[in-house]
């Protein structure tokens, strides 16, 4: 799981009501969720992109669980559903996983990523903003760079094991690195927050 300190500033153009909890909000704060016609299961649509008749709802577990036993989904999407609330929320943490992945792969491509303590902690004594990010088992100077990071408000977050950074950025192990680009630093923050908000009861 990835969990932060802080959250992003949502910024969008147009609202949309969540089919969970009913109310209004802006379309970057909400998930679609579109039915496939030709199989009996909704999709789950981060890019908002895909064809056929989409819902949206908030990506927390009380708004999903609502959208499906209330029947909000269901009418929503014109037809009867026989679907769970946790496969939706099981489909949707996958999903922001899989984005996370990305993003971290994006920064590594465009070189706004410092890797590994002594990089990162360089990187946050010269004043570099972004997102400060450990492995699930990172330990050694962990709690150094947490203050350091503290001092400077940058947010900070943990995701996958050292072994799973390590293989994004061709390397066998990484414990430690700084996303150095405003962009993707808040797209991580919100993956997160989606995340812990589809795993505990509110």
């Amino acid at each position: 799981m990835l969990a932060v300190v802080s959250h992003a500033k949502r910024e969008g153009s147009s609202s949309r009501m969540c089919v969970g909890c009913r109310n209004r909000d802006d379309r970057s704060g909400l998930v679609r969720l579109v039915f496939a016609d030709r199989a009996p299961f909704v999709a789950v649509d981060l890019g908002k992109k895909l064809p056929g008749r989409g819902v949206s709802v908030h990506p927390r577990r009380s708004c999903v669980r609502h959208a499906v036993q209330r029947g909000g989904l269901s009418k929503a999407l014109g037809r009867k559903l026989n679907i769970e609330p946790e496969v939706i929320e099981r489909a949707l943490v996958q999903q922001y996983h899989q984005r996370i992945s990305g993003l971290l792969q994006s920064a590594g491509r465009i070189r706004c990523v410092e890797l590994g303590a002594d990089a990162v902690h360089a990187a946050l004594r010269a004043g570099r903003e972004g997102f400060l990010l450990f492995a699930e088992d990172a330990r050694g100077r962990r709690e150094e760079l947490v203050a350091e990071a503290t001092r400077r408000a940058v947010p900070v977050g943990t995701w996958g094991t050292k072994e799973t950074l390590g293989r994004l950025f061709g390397r066998s192990e990484l414990g430690v690195l700084l996303i150095a680009n405003d962009g993707i630093a808040a797209e991580l923050t919100r993956c997160a927050s989606s995340i812990t908000a589809l795993s505990e009861d509110e």
